[in-house]
């Protein structure tokens, strides 16, 4: 027999590189979703004019929306609310007629005053009953 035209493997791996390799695989997660986002458009609003609140990484198949004035996900705090599968609005107490929600889950506040600067919160209903919530964040500056 002659001699080999390829030198034998001298890599050598130890069994905790092996076994750390193997953890590795098993328990890396990569991310499936990137986080929900909200996005003010314009970012600076005068008084007056109107402000887009985008969403941004909606999860897939959300049964609704709820949008809240604040960080508190509450009936005092509660806007609008938007039902997919009957197309359905719904207004709660904080619901001032000048806001409107739509089906890609963003809200438009329209005729802004100094009472609606502050954070923003939409929760996302997902199918099983399962919500997640994001708060967003638009200031209001005064020409």
């Amino acid at each position: 027999m002659g001699p080999l035209s390829v030198p034998p493997c001298t890599l050598h791996i130890t069994w905790k590189e092996l076994l750390l390799t193997a953890s590795l695989l098993i328990f890396w997660n990569p991310p499936t979703m990137a986080d929900v986002m909200i996005e003010a458009q314009p970012t600076e609003v005068s008084e007056g004019k109107d402000v887009l609140l985008l969403v941004h990484n909606l999860p897939q198949n959300p049964t609704g929306y709820i949008w809240y004035k604040g960080q508190i996900t509450d009936i005092h705090n509660y806007i609008t609310s938007y039902v997919i599968d009957t197309d359905t609005i719904i207004f709660g107490p904080a619901y001032s007629g000048r806001e409107t929600v739509y089906s890609n889950a963003s809200l438009l506040i329209q005729n802004v005053t100094q009472k609606d600067t502050g954070s923003y919160t939409i929760q996302i209903i997902k199918r099983g009953d399962s919500t997640k919530g994001v708060t967003g964040h638009f200031t209001l500056y005064r020409e």
